[in-house]
């Protein structure tokens, strides 16, 4: 591909720098009679399921994501380049790393509540930290009032929140495995980055220029990557939790816009002996849930609840977005991801469009909250073995990145970050033997536990809880039966971001940006598990 210059991005409004992507190509053979019967038995087994989960959702949601998603992957080349590239997915290059570590950041990321019940009386009050704001509403199909937190001076609130994460980073990195064979994955939960009306706003080019060039997202941006640049964190890999972004359309209606919720990721990287190439990634979330934005205030039927938290002469509630999914957006309109994607690429990110990539000879699924529950990275997976194995996804490894196929023994390490999510058994795409890691912005007061059998609707089924989560899933083979078996990572510490014999108040770092009426934010930092060989 060759390289692409341009003069200015609406996305990041910085500079751009060209690059190649380099192709190349390996085959992979079955060498023997067992691996052949292997291959023989789970192709039937895939191929039954398959059937089964196709046929139960011919109907549903799901199924259009199959046939939508099908229709929109990437192929070219002849046929013969084709299947070596896809071979070449199914057996990358050999991974630096044997073990991997998650550390997760617990942070509350929801809305806070606009009322909370005095311990001592018992009697509700107006919580101090919507007091004056304008960005007030409801979850869908909720009657609780909430607010956005968040700075008016956007430039500010993105600094706070820069900052905030770099302390949990370093204390990432004070406790981390220092064994360069242990991959270290800093996993963060969604809706980290989210101004006071509900998103950072797209800005136009000429709003651009009057702050110097680089809006709110690219001051994002340029914050994660300054941090990752750094030769401590040659070994690890940052999921920064999500982005929440709006872009105003051209219409007479003010509060028409267009919605993105994505993650930034990040491999870590020695700026002394290293370039940025394939260390960049965008992934954009999918499906818009009911939990993603807040029913504005002047949507509401019932305004008299927040009254007395209004200041009505001065009051406005016109900047609070809308909540596109009790208006019937059901999907993110990720237009602007394919409109500028080759800018993207000159700028050093590479889109992760269907929820799997290679690193460093690893395979990743990797998805946010609602995509995971509706099976994303899984469908993607089952879609592309029935219609050829034709989608390229992205494998990053020694300063390049080449498109090869979804691996078809699965992801040996899959990343989800959410806000009111738990890893489901019905979604994963594990290679045998491999780990999904999630971390939640909702629930990180409960401790990681499971539960088998607890569901009447599915009764035969593990279920997994907390906020933080890291399950390796099993496959059991025999003559009468076929199964998995899930075993959670029980094996973690945590440690208070902010501890109170230190000379920093959690409620105060966090103040006006994130509600401290939840938990404390805090660093769980796992135990290291082995990698799963697919070899």
């Amino acid at each position: 591909m060759p390289s692409l210059r341009a003069e200015n991005s609406p996305l990041l409004g910085t500079q751009f720098i060209g690059h190649e992507d380099v192709q190349t190509r390996q085959g992979r053979t079955i060498t023997n009679n067992n691996e052949r019967r292997k291959h023989m038995l789970w192709t039937l087994f895939l191929s039954a399921a398959v059937v089964c989960l196709l046929k139960i959702q011919r109907n549903g949601p799901i199924s259009s994501l199959r046939t939508e998603e099908h229709d929109e992957l990437a192929g070219t080349g002849s046929a013969e380049s084709l299947q070596s590239s896809l071979r070449d997915g199914r057996k990358s290059a050999k991974s630096p790393y044997t073990k991997v570590q998650t550390l997760s950041f617990q942070i509350y990321t929801g809305g806070a509540p606009a009322f909370t019940v005095d311990k001592s009386t018992g009697k509700e009050r107006t919580n101090h930290e919507c007091k004056g704001l304008h960005s007030y509403g409801s979850p869908e199909n909720s009657e609780a009032l909430q607010c956005y937190l968040g700075l008016e001076d956007t430039a500010e609130d993105v600094e706070r929140r820069l900052n905030i994460m770099t302390d949990a980073v370093n204390k990432a990195y004070d406790v981390s495995d220092k064994d360069d064979s242990t991959l270290k994955i800093f996993l963060a939960p969604e809706f980290y980055f989210r101004g006071v009306n509900g998103a950072f706003q797209f800005q136009t080019e000429e709003a651009e220029e009057e702050n110097g060039g680089c809006s709110d997202i690219c001051h994002i941006f340029k914050g994660l990557e300054n941090i990752v640049a750094n030769k401590r964190f040659e070994n690890w890999l940052f999921l920064f939790g999500t982005v929440i972004a709006s872009e105003a359309l051209p219409k007479e209606d003010a509060f028409d816009y267009q919605f993105y919720n994505f993650t930034p990721l990040y491999k870590g990287f020695d700026p002394a002996t290293s370039k940025r190439i394939g260390k960049n990634f965008i992934v954009p979330k999918r499906y818009v849930s009911n939990m993603d934005f807040l029913t504005p205030l002047r949507h509401l039927t019932n305004k008299s609840i927040a009254m007395e938290l209004l200041d009505e002469k001065n009051h406005t509630d016109s900047k609070t977005l809308i909540n596109p999914h009790a208006s019937g957006q059901k999907r993110y309109a990720n237009d602007i991801w394919a409109r500028y994607k080759d800018e993207l690429t000159t700028l050093g990110y590479n889109m992760i469009e269907y929820g799997w990539f290679f690193m460093d000879g690893i395979s990743f699924s990797v998805e946010i909250c609602l995509d995971h529950l509706v099976h994303r990275a899984l469908m993607t997976y089952m879609s592309d073995v029935v219609t050829g194995s034709k989608t390229r996804i992205p494998s990053s490894a020694n300063d390049s990145v080449e498109w090869v196929g979804i691996p078809k023994h699965q992801a040996q390490i899959s990343l989800v970050s959410s806000a009111g999510m738990d890893a489901t058994v019905a979604s994963l795409a594990l290679a045998n033997g491999g780990h999904i890691f999630l971390q939640d912005g909702m629930e990180g007061d409960v401790t990681p536990h499971s539960t088998y059998g607890q569901d009447d609707c599915q009764p035969n089924e593990y279920e997994f809880f907390g906020g933080s989560q890291s399950v390796k899933r099993t496959a059991v083979i025999s003559a009468t039966d076929v199964t998995f078996e899930y075993e959670m990572n029980l094996d973690y510490k945590d440690h208070a971001l902010y501890p109170e014999s230190g000379t920093r108040r959690w409620k105060d770092v966090l103040e006006g940006v994130f509600s401290s009426m939840a938990y404390g934010p805090k660093l769980t930092a796992y135990d290291p598990v082995s990698i799963t060989s697919t070899s």
